[in-house]
């Protein structure tokens, strides 16, 4: 015979539920995010452009959605978050989406590694 849950145990079951529901929502997110960023910026600027209003209204809902998501994520041990903004290089100019490629700087003189010495063997006994 299977015995009932007590109350608590019961509510602990449908939090864990809502939980799953908040970290899939999450990756889905997240999913949908890279798919839609990691193409050429000028199809992204020809897309996002062609009807700000719209594009406006559904970064907000994203945004919303992630940021309601991420405030549930942060009560458990759940590492997976929405990604809530732009990429970088990505802006908005309150009339236009404007691309501008991050620069990436090449240290030439990185700092070298230093190894730490290898202890003195030379007395040790086989």
């Amino acid at each position: 015979m299977i015995e009932a849950l007590s109350p608590t145990q019961y509510n602990r079951e449908l939090a864990i539920i809502q939980t799953k529901a908040a970290r899939h929502y999450a990756v889905t997110q997240n999913e949908c995010y890279h798919k839609f960023w990691n193409r050429d910026p000028q199809i992204i600027l020809d897309s996002i452009n062609s009807n700000i209003a719209l594009t406006l209204e559904r970064f907000q809902g994203n945004t919303d959605l992630g940021l309601s998501v991420n405030k549930q994520l942060e009560k458990t041990d759940v590492d997976e978050r929405c990604i809530v903004t732009m990429p970088q290089g990505y802006s908005f100019d309150g009339t236009i989406f404007k691309y501008d490629a991050p620069v990436v700087v090449i240290d030439h003189n990185p700092d070298p590694v230093i190894e730490p010495p290898l202890p003195d063997m030379s007395e040790s006994v086989v």
